[in-house]
């Protein structure tokens, strides 16, 4: 009969597609990974995967065997998680969107792990699509990301308001005082990539123009934007205020004042409605609300 560790080792490599990835995350060997899937394959009488190069693609039955056991699986790790609840054991997966990653979640979580011994914690850090995906996945418990969900499978719990920033290195921008949008379109614009809050947010608030704004390079992280707009004059960017804090105090980056619009967005802590919260989660959960009460 097979395992409940097989079938949480086959839960992964679907996610991961590498036996390395896998291996990786629960800590054993890729062989020991390889010969568990292979036994689960026997027991089973089927293969589950196709193998393509070094990807591991889930065929057809291994689709009907992830659909039927993962609620199941979920299911046992939350009743493990209750019968330890009086010693808040176990480990929270948790990912966030780039700017809460690299801005909020450093001193949140030292400080949540500082005060309860024994707590393990796994941070991914992603784009806000990806955060949402992950989280109704059910590949991670908890998610904080930019803007709106409009998932309704997805509880959304408001945690504060964050304000975006037209920024340049261009000093001139600060004598030209407030500009309209359409003043502006047409400059290289440095933004996020398809996916992220931040640039959700802004375009949709600028959708109104019958201008299309330039974009002339698109990047996962806010750090190599900041280096590009710090290494010419010529781009413009929209960043979380929090992210530009040092570099506009410094005069390094000038914020361009536009007119008649806000970019405005809510930082979100999610999970999924249908999961039952463990007594680690919920005391994960009611920490985070009272810090930003």
């Amino acid at each position: 009969m097979y395992s409940f560790k097989q079938l949480e080792l086959f839960i992964s490599l679907a996610r991961t597609q590498r036996v390395v990835e896998t291996a990786k995350e629960y800590e054993m060997s890729q062989s020991a990974v390889s010969m568990s899937i292979r036994e689960l394959e026997k027991e089973l009488g089927e293969l589950l995967f196709d193998r393509i190069g070094k990807k591991l693609i889930l065929n057809d039955r291994g689709h009907l065997l992830l659909k039927t056991c993962t609620p199941h699986i979920e299911g046992l790790k939350e009743i493990y998680a209750n019968f330890n609840a009086s010693q808040l054991m176990g480990e929270l997966r948790i990912t966030a969107s780039v700017t809460i990653a690299d801005y909020l979640m450093p001193h949140l979580l030292n400080d949540y792990l500082s005060a309860y011994e024994g707590l393990h914690l796994k941070l991914k850090s992603a784009n806000t699509s990806d955060v949402i995906r992950q989280v109704k996945s059910g590949e991670c418990d908890f998610g904080f990301i930019e803007g709106a969900c409009l998932d309704s499978t997805i509880e959304c719990n408001v945690l504060m308001q964050d304000e975006l920033v037209v920024v340049s290195r261009d000093s001139g921008f600060q004598k030209k005082g407030v500009l309209f949008m359409d003043q502006l379109v047409n400059k290289k614009w440095i933004l996020r990539e398809e996916g992220s809050g931040t640039r959700s947010v802004f375009l949709n608030t600028i959708a109104p123009l019958d201008q299309e704004l330039n974009v002339f390079m698109e990047f996962g992280s806010i750090e190599a934007i900041k280096n590009f707009l710090l290494s010419d004059d010529a781009y413009l960017s929209v960043l979380p205020r929090i992210c530009v804090l040092h570099e506009l105090e410094e005069e390094k980056l000038f914020e361009v004042r536009v007119k008649n619009m806000t970019f405005q967005r809510d930082f979100i802590l999610i999970k999924r409605h249908d999961r039952i919260e463990s007594a680690l989660m919920k005391h994960f959960k009611d920490f985070v609300m009272e810090r930003f009460s």
